[in-house]
């Protein structure tokens, strides 16, 4: 038998610091380390890293790799034995040691029969999630797109409430009880719904207004489901582990088979682009200051919209120009007008979100042509090649910027290199997505998703 502290479980955050987990409720405490626990971190890093990209994040997961299976039964059996060193997932239970219980509760997980599950979410906290789970109640919109990929809506009691105004993307959740805001939850509602489990944003609702009300029986579990600024391996991740907690592994693995293959579609494409051929792109979001004329809100480097722009084979002229967004990684702020003038980029892009912008529910896209005349009619701008070279292109957020992003990766690139990717057809990968969905849906005839002066017509 090999004993661990339950409070000596570690992991890595994005920024390479270490965080001990505190086994609990809360968030991971962040400590001291001595030494040779740093140096077994480091170790541990370097073996996930040298593997299939990224960690599946479930305890039990004990060869550190990107699934729970056979291999993680082996390792156990050879950490019990002595001939491998345990690491931070390899204790299933998470009471503090290593035996033959372990085995058996992997075993249940590789079968689709646990009792419970404990993982991590996006917040690096530890929670332990009973199974099956029946009454979920969902905040956050990306992931309730990835419950409906798992065909998990069933499992929903209760929804924020702006999923009320999207029954084309939520034709079954839109109907559910809602349980108001997300801003000042409603715990009162809440609890009526009897829930088993809550998901929602990593920063919204906060902790505070929701975690601290709850009773301890009831787990938040949050995640971020939508594009990640660090790149395909976080969604890879996302929904392979909902899909174990749904009890949905193979629609996980439909879905990740959907992602994997539009992405090299690009991937393999853009490889062959030198560096100093490539695109340069201004990318924005509706600007959210008060001098618009002026001064815009403009997206880089850490953020969703720029990885997608990255991965489409685009360079982001104001990626190392911005601020931190409050305490982010990512940046994101104002720009001068004055500085993109100065650059004179080949394409703008810019991001849609905000009051009306309902991609799935629009029923034309004039909010998006208004935006992308407002980028036109901007002082100076007749001047800038994407301007004069109808290189103006708006994207929705809830079309880019959830599980569905690899088809708007397509997109990105089509409009970048059409020559490249004349062949590609970025609506056909979308509706792809929709079915998987189970939605009744044509996103050629419906919504208003993209918008493009030159390309619209042909996509």
């Amino acid at each position: 038998m090999i004993c661990l502290h339950a409070t000596a479980i570690f992991s890595c955050l994005p920024d390479g610091s270490l965080r001990l987990q505190d086994g609990g409720r809360g968030r991971g405490k962040m400590v001291m380390i001595p030494l040779k626990a740093l140096m077994l971190a480091f170790a541990l890093l370097m073996l996930s890293a040298s593997g299939n990209g990224y960690v599946l994040h479930i305890f039990g997961n004990a060869n550190l790799d990107d699934d729970i299976n056979d291999q993680d039964l082996a390792y156990l059996e050879r950490i019990i034995e002595g001939t491998e060193e345990p690491t931070w997932l390899s204790d299933a239970d998470n009471n503090g040691e290593i035996d033959e219980s372990d085995i058996s509760l992997v075993q249940s997980i590789i079968n689709g029969t646990p009792s419970e599950i404990t993982i991590v979410d996006s917040d690096n906290k530890t929670v332990t999630v009973k199974q099956p789970l029946k009454r979920l109640v969902v905040y956050t919109h990306q992931c309730a797109e990835i419950l409906q990929l798992l065909g998990a809506e069933e499992k929903v009691v209760g929804v924020r409430d702006t999923f009320a105004e999207q029954p084309n993307r939520f034709p079954r959740l839109s109907k559910y009880q809602s349980i108001g805001s997300g801003g000042e939850p409603d715990v009162e509602a809440v609890l009526k719904t009897n829930p088993d489990a809550i998901l929602a944003y990593t920063w919204y609702p906060s902790e505070e207004s929701l975690d601290d009300k709850l009773p301890p029986e009831v787990e938040v579990l949050r995640f971020d489901c939508e594009c990640s600024g660090q790149g395909p391996d976080d969604m890879r991740e996302r929904v392979r582990l909902l899909g174990i907690l749904m009890g949905a592994r193979d629609r996980a693995e439909e879905y990740l088979q959907w992602h994997d293959a539009i992405l090299e579609q690009v991937e393999d494409e853009v490889r062959k682009i030198p560096q100093n051929e490539r695109v340069r792109v201004y990318l924005e979001s509706t600007p959210e200051g008060d001098r618009p004329m002026s001064s815009r809100t403009a997206i880089g480097t850490g953020h969703a919209a720029h990885k997608l722009v990255e991965m489409a084979g685009g360079v982001n002229i104001a990626a190392g120009r911005l601020p931190g967004y409050e305490d982010t990684a990512f940046e994101y702020g104002e720009i001068e007008t004055e500085w993109v003038l100065s650059q004179n980029p080949e394409v703008i892009v810019g991001r849609a979100m905000g009051p009306g912008i309902r991609p799935y529910e629009n029923v034309n896209d004039s909010l998006l042509e208004s935006y992308a005349q407002d980028i036109r009619s901007l002082p100076g701008f007749d001047e800038v090649r994407a301007v004069k070279n109808d290189g103006i292109y708006i994207i929705t957020n809830d079309y880019a910027i959830t599980p569905n992003y690899p088809s708007a990766v397509l997109l990105l690139a089509r409009w970048f290199y059409p020559d490249r990717f004349a062949d590609i057809d970025p609506q056909a990968a979308h509706q792809e997505y929709v079915n998987m969905m189970g939605l009744d849906y044509d996103v050629r005839e419906k919504g208003a998703f993209f918008f493009s002066e030159e390309q619209a017509e042909d996509l």
